[in-house]
């Protein structure tokens, strides 16, 4: 039982349990206004003619059996003296104050407030480092934050020490500028005084003085106190500037000062706790927290309960916490290893998401994203400091230590997590690419609009794709390959999943035609071995066009090489089919493999052991093959036919085994195979087997589908500039920043300087919608996304509202179904065991929850067998029931989704690593 369920003890908790209730309770009767409690007793303040029964029922819902009638009163624990509360009911004043919550329990609550008072816009922005515990480094990470801000934005930032038991920032200051010529400590009392509430002739002042206080071109130093030795505190304290119009009065003049100096904004450095002074900034609408945490659990457990209590204040008067930045410290490297990290800090997390994803219960149709309602898909930014043995004892001078910091690592392993909150929480009201100025559409926007669309459309299927073959985005596993094979013949197996670049990976190299002209283009290298390029394999079941590019390489190769008349890709997968009926040994597959691929270049046709003769001709000849298969799953109707593990088996491993024991490698093998079928073939040591060629595993990141994205806008000429070589190589933060212009910051307006729009940011958006929850990403889902989306046209509001974005976020959402809905009926047509359980599904369009409960599976006939099927083709997510369904799949199968949408997120949050 919480502390909120037990029976009150004291006036202390009615106080609190009705503070609660003032947020949570959606029962407050409209005629109670506020309360005011002391030890003394409760005064209700309510409308005139509200009848004392209303008030007695509302306390017993509140109270349950505490409450007592004539008098009215609240029966409590406490001793004989002090166990029962006198309640008065009097007619009030229905319009309340705003009241500035300090982390402490007082005696007055409004039901029914009006909400934060409106501060207008502040010339700079300011950050609160907090932390519950000591000892976290949070002051550490608050001198890093702010020498990265400074670095990043070109200007320098006011770094302010309110931490009043130990001013760490202060005793820097001091040992290497002397006695400080102003102070935080000077700055409040003198606004205090000042009559003007904005404290002008007091910014003056400070901002003056405060021009001897700066370290370098990066920071301004505002120390807490000028002798920091004394330890008694000013009478007045930073609560006092408060007031109901202006709640938030200290902030406001910090950042007045901040601009003053030019500074790109402020960081106040905060003392350990729920002290009124950190609860007044992390409170403020307009300041950005930074939470500092270790995995010790008082530290884990605090923290979540201080992000809890600010979210439910400022609920209570109708605003929200902004994202924060959550700094985990000291992680040993052992618990990182080992994923104790994560379980430590699950119950933080889960606490974070409950208190910052407020949500109210709904059930979505089979038509609506669960991420479409969701304003923070992800709510807060963590990163992970590991145990950094330089940073155990602080230096004592400021140069030394700052040394420290960068010496030991700490501000390149919180760099990237700094830049990315930077960018989407502290760069409001700023031009979408301000280094090269919004990016212009070769065309009007609708041509534009429709050239992206053609060229995304053309790009779903690959075998497809009409015209010259286009060179792929270059992600590593293709750059890996051009780097790892330059002296000898490749011998790879590039694993994929569906719809990740296998086949047009493979129509490029094929396109190509040799493997020296290969690797010069995917990695600029010009001294690779040159080697023809043979397609065995490949993906012709539905695409006319890539069966003539295949046979017309086979031919080009045959007539270099001096042979024959080749077999034609049709025959050879006809013949393939029927050898994979025959149920071969996987030792008589590695012969008929070697034979194939001799047929293809004309070689001995149809003859046994031309495979054989083939290896001889090229050592004897000094040339080099690379035999290229591709669209394998074309060759069998599922992986469990008769004779089908065998032959993948043989392609998979023992080939690639045996062309690596000839001398002098004259034959080379590369495999773009589907994920699904490596895992029927390889049944022993697959782990081990997949670290083997890892490097070539076709697996995208959240960065590679953001360069996509941009390199695809490119291609099709929508937005000529948005792409260049170097995209690779920006951060997260930058990528996202560049695709502005395709698709703007938020799933709404842009933000302005003192209005923030509570929308998802587009590039996290789309992450998560394409996600199936285990951190894997499909690009062929994010072509067919944005060929959806390019196929919108604005209305008239929407082009003048998002004039500065190609893509408006009515088409993006839009886009979201009719993805899913290709996806579900491609998966089954390229999984066709997939088909008959996808059929379960669409009998009951419309009718099931999701996640999926032991219930809603056996409704929809799905058994353990098909379950398991599900799962490992991620279909459906979790270890146990009820089983989420990615918002990939769950709206073409027709699911509904209901419960806790945060829940999604989670799962999300954890897959992206």
């Amino acid at each position: 039982m919480s502390a909120l369920q037990a029976p009150p003890t004291t006036w202390i908790d009615v106080a609190r349990r009705l503070a609660l209730v003032s947020v949570e309770s959606l029962e407050i009767p409209a005629k109670i206004y506020r309360a005011r409690i002391a030890w003394y007793g409760l005064t209700l303040e309510v409308a005139a003619g509200t009848a004392e029964t209303e008030v007695f029922d509302w306390l017993e819902k509140i109270f349950p059996n505490r409450t007592r009638a004539e008098p009215l009163r609240l029966e409590l624990e406490g001793p004989a003296y002090f166990n029962e509360l006198p309640v008065e009911i009097i007619v009030g004043d229905p319009l309340p104050d705003f009241r500035q919550s300090f982390g402490i329990v007082d005696g007055t609550i409004e039901f029914h407030s009006r909400g934060i008072p409106n501060q207008g816009n502040r010339p700079s922005p300011i950050v609160a480092a907090l932390s519950v515990k000591g000892g976290t480094g949070r002051t550490t990470s608050a001198i890093a934050f702010a020498l990265r801000w400074a670095a990043k934005a070109g200007k320098p930032v006011l770094l302010i020490d309110a931490d009043l038991e130990a001013p760490g920032i202060s005793y820097l200051f001091e040992a290497h500028a002397g006695v400080a010529k102003v102070s935080l400590e000077d700055i409040i009392t003198l606004a205090h005084s000042e009559e003007d509430p904005t404290a002008p002739q007091t910014v003056d002042f400070a901002s003056e003085r405060l021009r001897d206080h700066a370290i370098g071109s990066s920071l301004f130093v505002l120390p807490l106190r000028r002798d920091i030795d004394e330890l008694t505190s000013s009478a007045v304290r930073p609560e006092h500037l408060s007031t109901p119009e202006r709640p938030f009065a200290l902030a406001d003049i910090l950042s007045a000062i901040a601009a003053k100096l030019g500074c790109v904004g402020a960081v106040v450095d905060v003392r350990a706790g729920l002290v009124p002074l950190g609860v007044n900034l992390a409170m403020d609408p307009n300041v950005s927290p930074i939470f500092v945490t270790t995995l010790a659990d008082q530290s884990i457990r605090a923290t979540g309960a201080l992000v809890q209590f600010l979210s439910r204040e400022m609920r209570r008067f109708g605003g929200a916490l902004r994202k924060p930045l959550l700094i985990v410290n000291r992680v040993p490297v052992v618990f990182k290893q080992t994923g104790m990290d994560q379980r430590l800090t699950e119950p933080l997390i889960a606490s974070l998401l409950t208190s910052l994803l407020s949500e109210k219960p709904s059930v979505l149709s089979a038509s609506e994203s669960v991420f479409d309602e969701l304003s923070d898909i992800e709510p807060f930014i963590q990163v992970d400091i590991p145990e950094l043995p330089d940073m155990q004892i602080s230096a004592r001078g400021w140069s030394e230590f700052i040394a420290q910091i960068s010496g030991s690592g700490f501000d390149k392993i919180i760099g990237p997590g700094i830049d990315q909150w930077i960018a989407t929480e502290l760069e409001t009201g700023r031009p979408a690419t301000p280094e090269i100025g919004p990016l212009v559409p070769a065309s009007t926007p609708d041509i534009s609009r429709q050239q992206l669309g053609v060229y995304a459309e053309q790009l779903i299927a690959a075998e497809n794709a009409t015209g010259g073959v286009p060179k792929p985005l270059v992600t590593q596993p293709l750059a890996a390959l051009a780097q790892r094979f330059q002296s000898e013949v490749p011998i790879a197996v590039s694993e994929g999943a569906k719809g990740t670049g296998k086949t047009l990976a493979a129509r490029y190299f094929i396109s190509q035609g040799q493997w020296d002209v290969t690797v010069s283009a995917l990695g600029g290298r010009s001294d690779a071995i040159r080697g023809a390029i043979v397609p065995v394999c490949a993906s012709i079941q539905s695409s006319s066009k890539f069966q003539t590019e295949v046979d017309d390489a086979r031919n080009k190769v045959s007539t270099e090489m001096g042979f024959g008349n080749p077999l034609n890709v049709y025959e050879t997968t006809a013949w393939l089919k029927e050898q994979i009926g025959l149920n071969h040994s996987e030792q008589i597959w590695v012969g008929l493999w070697l034979d194939i691929i001799a047929w293809s270049v004309g070689l001995n046709v149809r003859q046994t052991g031309a495979g054989e003769v083939l290896l001889e001709k090229l050592r004897s000849s000094g040339k080099q093959i690379v035999a290229l298969l591709e669209g394998l799953e074309e060759l069998y109707t599922a992986v469990s036919d008769t004779g089908v593990d065998s032959a993948m088996r043989a392609a998979l491993v023992s080939l690639p085994q045996r062309l690596r024991s000839e001398a002098r490698r004259p034959l080379g093998v590369i495999v773009f195979v589907r994920r699904d079928t490596v895992e029927a073939a390889v049944k022993q040591n697959l782990d081990q087997y997949r670290r083997e060629y890892h490097l070539f595993a076709l697996s995208w990141t959240e960065d590679d589908v953001l360069e996509l994205a941009a390199w695809l806008t490119t291609q099709s000429n929508a937005l000529p500039d948005l792409w260049f070589p170097a995209f690779s190589i920006l951060p997260f933060a930058e990528k996202a920043l560049r695709l502005e212009s395709l698709w703007g910051k938020k799933l709404g307006p842009d933000d302005v300087p003192g209005k923030r729009t509570r929308e998802a940011y587009t590039a996290t958006w789309v992450i998560a919608v394409l996600s199936d929850l285990r951190g894997r990403l499909v690009p062929r889902d994010l072509v067919r996304l944005l060929a959806s989306a390019a196929a919108v046209q604005p209305d008239g509001e929407e082009r003048t509202t998002y004039q500065t974005r190609l893509l408006v976020p009515r088409a993006l959402k839009k886009a979201v179904e009719p993805t899913s809905s290709a996806k579900v009926k491609e998966t089954e047509e390229e999984i066709s065991e997939l088909a008959p359980v996808f059929a379960k599904f669409k009998l009951k369009t419309n009718e099931i929850v999701a996640p999926l409960s032991a219930e809603a599976l056996a409704t929809i006939g799905i058994d353990n067998a098909e379950l398991q099927l599900l799962i490992k083709h991620g279909i459906v997510f979790g270890d146990t029931q009820p089983y989420e369904v990615p918002e990939l799949f769950r709206l073409g199968l027709g699911l509904r989704h209901a419960g806790a949408r945060r829940s999604v997120v989670n799962l999300y949050r954890k897959a992206r690593p």
